[in-house]
């Protein structure tokens, strides 16, 4: 067996334990959450082994390709995997993902080692209510991952991924009957100057937006409690209000105009967004590369004394200088004198060039 035939195998197996978990939820929702967390560290898995087959290794065990061929080892667990991803395959999950996939893993945990079938039809259906919840915004933020993010190495799956996703917007309704008690709250909100959209999670008009422009908040639906970051300001084109989800990039419905992080950037510290602690002497902002995503001067200071990337929207306590070329950076700058950040090659490239 290659490492191509492993690949498939494990990854063929982790859809096989995706279609397991939808038919069962109805009758067995314990065994639903037990498979769709084996699915979810498979894919996980599968990914790193793309990258190189001995990253699926447990710590402390040597990587062996016989015993890899054969099963025969202690794989990584969901938080090694995101580790690894993040810091030696540069590929790796958002903070709002593996919160995502965290809490599906305690739900299996709980499931495996303390729970028993729910004894009457209305505990089941308030468990499967549960289920629901998690499993649509786990496989929302998976599905991206997988059609997105990582679409140039699972596209030979594309249809099957299509019919998983299909599967479970049947979910949604099971949550007709939390949106339907909703509609109070969600007037009462929407006359407290609140607004409200499809919830890309469950479908569901219930994502909740916060009604201020030019300042980052957490958007969450009101149904299947799914959280983004988000910011919204003013289209430059048109003047009509412009939502960002997740992300530094968004078109405005308006006029069709396409805005980027740049655009997130100048409105924010045009409005004085950025907190006064990060100016320097000559008046100018601090502003940060993001390692994360890779992009320059998107990192800006807010008026919660954090930093943020208004390109990929991750949040970070504090920045540091390059030891080399003095640029302010995400990430650990304790080796950058010699090998450089993201933005610099180090004292080794110089010396090279020299």
């Amino acid at each position: 067996m290659n490492k191509e035939e492993c690949f498939s195998r494990v990854t063929e197996n982790a859809f096989d334990f995706l279609s397991k978990s939808r038919s069962e939820l109805e009758e067995q929702p314990k065994y639903s959450v037990i498979h769709f967390h084996a699915a979810m560290e498979l894919l996980l898995k599968a990914r790193l082994m793309h990258e190189h087959w001995s990253l699926v290794f447990a710590k402390g065990q040597e990587p062996d390709w016989k015993n890899f061929v054969m099963g025969e080892f202690r794989s990584v667990s969901l938080d090694e995997a995101a580790r690894r991803l993040h810091k030696i395959v540069q590929d790796g999950l958002s903070d709002s993902d593996l919160k995502e996939f965290k809490d599906v893993a305690k739900h299996r945990n709980k499931m495996v080692h303390f729970f028993h079938q729910a004894p009457t039809n209305k505990e089941n259906d308030k468990l499967q209510n549960l289920i629901v919840k998690q499993q649509l915004k786990a496989w929302y933020r998976l599905h991206r991952l997988l059609t997105d993010q990582w679409k140039e190495i699972f596209y030979k799956w594309n249809k099957k991924i299509s019919d998983i996703d299909a599967s479970l917007r049947e979910l949604r309704e099971f949550l007709h009957i939390v949106f339907d008690n909703l509609n109070e709250e969600i007037y009462n909100f929407k006359s407290e100057g609140f607004m409200f959209e499809q919830c890309p999670s469950c479908g569901f008009e219930a994502q909740k937006h916060d009604g201020e422009t030019e300042r980052f908040y957490e958007s969450k639906c009101l149904v299947c409690g799914f959280i983004e970051i988000c910011v919204k300001i003013d289209c430059p084109k048109c003047g009509e209000t412009v939502v960002f989800s997740d992300e530094g990039f968004a078109t405005c419905q308006s006029c069709n105009k396409s805005l980027e992080p740049e655009n997130v950037r100048v409105a924010l510290i045009d409005s004085n967004i950025t907190h006064i602690t990060s100016r320097t002497s000559d008046g100018l902002y601090n502003i940060g590369n993001c390692f994360d995503c890779d992009s320059y001067n998107t990192v800006i200071q807010t008026e919660n004394d954090e930093w943020i990337c208004v390109s990929c929207f991750e949040t970070f306590k504090s920045l540091e200088s390059c030891e080399w070329c003095d640029e302010l950076n995400t990430g650990n700058m304790e080796d950058s004198y010699v090998s450089g950040c993201n933005q610099c090659d180090g004292m080794i490239k110089y010396r090279l060039n020299d």
